[in-house]
C-alpha cells in the first residue's frame, strides 16, 4: 500500500475481493466474514482493529493439500448494523460485491427493525435503564404501577 492511500478506500476494495455476506435460510443470522490463507493473518486481525468489532479464528487444513485457515467474521447485530453497514455504505466501490451487499443489507435492516429482539431503554425520557413491562423501567413500572 502507497504512502498516498486512502486507508478506507483499500479496506473495502480488500473486503469487496475477499469478503462474504452472509445470511441463513430463515433471514435471522447475518454475518460480514474475510476468509484468508493462514500466512495472512495479519491482515485479518487489522480488519479486527480497525473496524473494532468480529473476531478472528484460525482453522486446520480441511484436506492435505490446503493451507490452515484464518477468518475474521462480524455476527453480532449491533456490529453490523452500527459499524458494517455504515462504513460499507460509505466506502465501497461499485462492484458486484456492491450489489451483493446491497441485496445482504435490505433483509438485514428490516429484521434489525421490526424482528430482532433486543434491550431497548425505558419509555420514559432521559431514562437510559432497560424497558422491562409495557416499556419502562422498573422503577418507573411500580412509580405508575405500584407493587
Amino acid at each position: 500500500m502507497s504512502p498516498g492511500t486512502d486507508i478506507a478506500a483499500y479496506v473495502a476494495g480488500f473486503v469487496a475481493a475477499e469478503g462474504y455476506f452472509g445470511m441463513d435460510r430463515t433471514g435471522t443470522r447475518f454475518r460480514l466474514a474475510v476468509g484468508l490463507g493462514a500466512v495472512d493473518e495479519g491482515s485479518c486481525h487489522l480488519l479486527l482493529e480497525l473496524f473494532g468489532v468480529g473476531t478472528v479464528t484460525r482453522s486446520p487444513r480441511r484436506r492435505a493439500h490446503y493451507d490452515d485457515e484464518v477468518t475474521w467474521q462480524v455476527q453480532a447485530l449491533p456490529a453490523l448494523v452500527g459499524v458494517v453497514v455504515p462504513f460499507m455504505d460509505a466506502h465501497l466501490p461499485p462492484s458486484h460485491k456492491q450489489m451483493q451487499f446491497i441485496a445482504w443489507r435490505a433483509p438485514l435492516l428490516e429484521y434489525w427493525h421490526h424482528r430482532a429482539r433486543r434491550v431497548r431503554p425505558c419509555g420514559r425520557a432521559g431514562c437510559p435503564a432497560p424497558s422491562r413491562c409495557k416499556g419502562l423501567c422498573r422503577r418507573h413500572y411500580y412509580l405508575e404501577f405500584g407493587r
